[in-house]
């Protein structure tokens, strides 16, 4: 019985995904809402999965379904990081265009700081698959489709916010065309 305790308390809990680690001392970021030890987990993924052999669309879907899995508390700046990454998630997912395509509209953030946006109370559980879900592939098509599974798991969780989601990525895309329209020199009349 002793030894069973002692080892509960060897453990942590990510606030974010629920990953249930060894405690790590290592530092954490200033607004993603992840465990010391899932942080770091996290990090050992450009190393362990060879991420130069992956496409641009799988290293955006990994960030935007670690960042979205932990979102946070209540704060300007994480209100900001889950609306930059659930649109991400919905651009890549349901909207299918590639990582290139979406700077265009994610990469100017032209919605950030409109009043518009707010916090979406994350989901629990939020996903039921996570980083470590990504650690066993050795090789770049079972990274990608590992990456590809989770990302779809965590945006099945945020279904209730999928809405608000949507509404936000479509105006900054109609701000984003503006952008590009008002950036572009006026032609010459024939």
């Amino acid at each position: 019985m002793r030894l069973s305790h002692t080892r509960a308390l060897d453990l942590s809990t990510c606030p974010g995904c629920g990953l249930v680690l060894p405690p790590h001392s290592g530092p954490t970021h200033a607004y993603v809402g992840a465990s010391p030890a899932c942080w770091a987990l996290y990090g050992e993924r450009p190393t362990s999965f060879r991420m130069t052999t992956v496409g641009d669309t799988i290293r955006r879907l990994a960030l935007d379904t670690y960042a979205l899995q932990h979102p946070g508390r209540p704060g300007m700046r994480s209100v900001q990081s889950v609306a930059i990454h659930a649109m991400g998630l919905c651009v890549l997912l349901e909207r299918g265009t590639e990582e290139r395509r979406i700077k265009h509209v994610l990469g100017r953030r032209p919605s950030r700081k409109a009043p518009a946006l707010h916090w979406l109370e994350p989901p629990r559980p939020n996903g039921t698959l996570t980083v470590r879900s990504i650690l066993g592939t050795d090789e770049a098509d079972g990274y990608a489709a590992a990456v590809e599974a989770w990302a779809a798991d965590v945006w099945r969780a945020w279904e209730p916010h999928h809405d608000t989601v949507r509404q936000w990525l479509d105006v900054a895309a109609e701000t984003a065309r503006h952008a590009i329209r008002a950036e572009r020199p006026p032609t010459a009349a024939a």
